[in-house]
């Protein structure tokens, strides 16, 4: 596999984002959480949640892959919950993450909140996961329609968060994918000022993945107020 990445502070006064990419020889996991709270909260609840939740996979332990994700979550939900509960600065902070877990032919993703995962592949880029948002829920329920979600007044309420409960739901998704497909994970600071078809031209014309996460960046940048974190594997066997 090949990975890049990059998160940005963009123009808040902290970044508040957190991102994992494996080092050489580690399991293929790749994570993006966002941080929500006061003060610095926001920034420790997605440092525990990528901490946690990466140390639990690359610890394994025998469990089917889907097991795994779900163990690393609930136990990075777990972790912020109760950190929470302990330090009164961190009272009410959680978490978004996606996070996906990648084999030769086929990749295993888990999300909770709205960060991201898409799919490129054959020339397009395709959202894989669900966000669990209010807006969401209502573009499902047809009372609204995608365009109008954009600019909605309470798009940024999410529905599903690491640490807000003590159990958190959330999706798993187990997809084929193959030799040269790419993979893109993201906080909602990039897809809210960059359509899909702004990053999938991105991605056809830059063959670089680092060069393509700096541009992704670069121009999300011009439209959002938030944190931008943008992660890209390639499914590459010489890479591996």
């Amino acid at each position: 596999m090949i990975y890049a990445g990059i998160s940005e502070q963009g123009k808040r006064e902290r970044n508040e984002d957190m991102l994992f990419l494996p080092k050489k020889g580690e399991v293929s996991l790749v994570i993006v959480a966002d941080g929500m709270g006061g003060h610095n909260a926001g920034r420790t609840a997605s440092r525990i949640a990528v901490e946690t939740a990466s140390a639990r996979v690359i610890r394994g332990g025998g469990l089917p892959p889907e097991a795994l994700l779900r163990e690393a979550a609930q136990e990075a939900n777990q972790a912020i919950y109760d950190h929470a509960h302990k330090v009164r600065e961190c009272r009410g902070m959680g978490t978004t993450m996606v996070m996906a877990l990648l084999f030769r032919s086929h990749f295993i993703a888990a999300n909770i909140g709205d960060s991201r995962l898409y799919h490129y592949k054959d020339g397009r880029l395709i959202q894989i996961t669900r966000d669990h948002s209010y807006v969401a829920e209502m573009v499902a329920a047809g009372y609204i329609t995608p365009e109008q979600a954009l600019t909605h007044p309470q798009r940024n309420i999410i529905t599903s968060a690491l640490g807000a409960r003590e159990m958190e739901k959330m999706d798993i998704f187990d997809n084929a994918w193959k030799e040269n497909d790419i993979l893109l994970l993201c906080s909602d600071g990039l897809y809210t000022a960059l359509d899909a078809k702004e990053m999938e031209r991105v991605l056809k014309e830059e063959q670089d993945l680092q060069a393509a996460c700096t541009t992704l960046a670069q121009l999300a940048s011009y439209g959002s107020s938030d944190n931008i974190t943008v992660a890209l594997v390639k499914n590459n066997e010489e890479a591996c």
